[in-house]
């Protein structure tokens, strides 16, 4: 089983790792940051991050629209989404970093002592060349280096002047491999809802939708940005969330998200591979009253800033669960579920089944067997949940922001109610030859109208 498994995740990751292959022409080019010298470099002061309007491919599915404040197109008609604008820290000096350098020319140890010394900010210095320490590891190929950076919690959402990411200027499969989510993570993977929905079979779902959405609507219109920013990071992340593994990194986040007044900071903490979204998302789902407020201000501020406008999506995204057949029955062609919490999604289904995939190689390898029925029958089965999102601003598009691009993101935003519009059964040659259980969601129109 483990063998028929590695196999379909061979393939998957194969598509996973071309899916953002625009960059390949970048390498050869004379002018590549890492084919010059490193005193070859133009100074640059304290410039603001804003590339042209169309930076990173789209996915290679048909089915799915992205939308900006003033248009709205098919993945047919734009190949590229606007990356996103964040200040970065670049040198007044013409000399590249000792870090960079080090990483550049493979000197592991040195690395190391560096990594130990240098304040954490320096991590993610972008140098006179436009690139960072992690673009030159990773695109030199030099696997330890960018193994010591990652675990050192360098930030994966720099662009360079290619507006690549350190994904993206890889050398080969292997390192792109690093930038992967552990395989046991439940981000784009869930286990029967619970935690991210409610079902309910009649309306009362969509006037309690459309509450809370005023309620958040409210909220932002009431209260400045600065205020919101501020109290999320003293009242919640530093008091409330002191407890869980890679705090720290979270607050730098959050401290940056303050100092600029940019929600895309917020995206780039929840999308990092700490406690914050899981305890984050239990809270909302559970509704305690403590940090009730600053949860809402999070809520605000990724529904209604200007900032995230041309991130909103439109079109289909992809999400894996497992469920018993106990579970799988309350879903019916008709009845809706409102979300609780925020909810992960891939643009493609591919990557959606390559989730789901490596959390199964993951569960074999660590001996857990399935636990079986009387009659043999696995005892849950997994479920594709596929999104058909209608409404702009329900779901963002964050793939460029997420320390995890290769996902594919789609984030979905709570007190979004869908409607089961389909169930069926269906033969997926690349899962196996058992028939597979889909549900098919929409997203209502009703409970928009506050």
């Amino acid at each position: 089983m483990g063998n028929w498994i590695s196999q379909k995740i061979k393939g998957l990751e194969t598509f996973a790792f071309k899916r953002r292959g625009k960059n390949i022409a970048n390498r050869s080019d004379p002018n590549h940051p890492e084919n010059c010298s490193p005193d070859q470099s133009i100074t640059t002061t304290n410039v603001e991050q804003i590339p042209t309007s169309q930076s990173v491919l789209l996915p290679t599915t048909t089915n799915s629209s992205v939308t900006n404040p003033t248009v709205e197109a098919t993945k047919s008609q734009i190949e590229e989404l606007a990356a996103p604008k964040i200040k970065v820290t670049m040198t007044s000096s013409n000399k590249c970093s000792d870090l960079y350098l080090a990483c550049r020319n493979n000197k592991i140890t040195e690395v190391e002592n560096l990594l130990e010394k240098i304040e954490r900010q320096d991590i993610d210095r972008v140098e006179p060349n436009g690139s960072t320490a992690l673009h030159a590891a990773s695109y030199h190929g030099h696997v330890e280096i960018v193994k010591l950076l990652l675990e050192a919690g360098a930030d994966r959402t720099i662009q360079n002047k290619y507006n690549n990411l350190p994904f993206d200027e890889a050398k080969n499969d292997e390192i792109k491999k690093l930038f992967f989510r552990i395989p046991t993570s439940s981000r784009l993977v869930s286990d029967t809802g619970a935690v991210e929905w409610q079902l309910i079979d009649d309306d009362d779902i969509l006037d309690k939708a459309a509450e809370e959405r005023k309620i958040i609507k409210s909220l932002y219109s009431t209260n400045s940005i600065a205020k919101m920013f501020e109290r999320i990071e003293k009242n919640y992340i530093s008091k409330s969330l002191v407890h869980f593994n890679r705090i720290e990194q979270i607050k730098r986040f959050f401290r940056r998200a303050i100092e600029e007044e940019n929600p895309l900071w917020i995206i780039k903490a929840y999308t990092a591979e700490t406690d914050f979204y899981k305890v984050f998302n239990k809270e909302l789902a559970g509704g305690g009253n403590k940090c009730l407020s600053e949860r809402r201000y999070i809520i605000a501020l990724l529904s209604h800033h200007p900032k995230l406008d041309e991130f909103s999506f439109i079109g289909m995204s992809y999400r894996t669960m497992q469920m018993t057949d106990d579970d799988l029955r309350k879903y019916q062609v008709g009845c809706s579920l409102m979300t609780k919490s925020f909810l992960s999604s891939s643009i493609e289904e591919k990557l959606a089944v390559l989730f789901l995939y490596q959390q199964e190689l993951a569960r074999k390898e660590s001996g857990e067997n399935d636990r079986l029925k009387s009659d043999g029958k696995k005892i849950k089965q997994w479920v594709m949940c596929t999104y058909q999102i209608k409404h702009r601003r329900t779901a963002l598009y964050i793939e460029n922001t997420s320390q995890y691009a290769m996902e594919g993101e789609i984030l979905i935003m709570p007190y979004t109610v869908f409607r089961v519009k389909k169930m069926e059964s269906v033969k997926r040659p690349e899962l196996s030859d058992e028939d597979f259980p889909t549900i098919e969601l929409e997203e209502c129109d009703q409970y928009l109208d506050i």
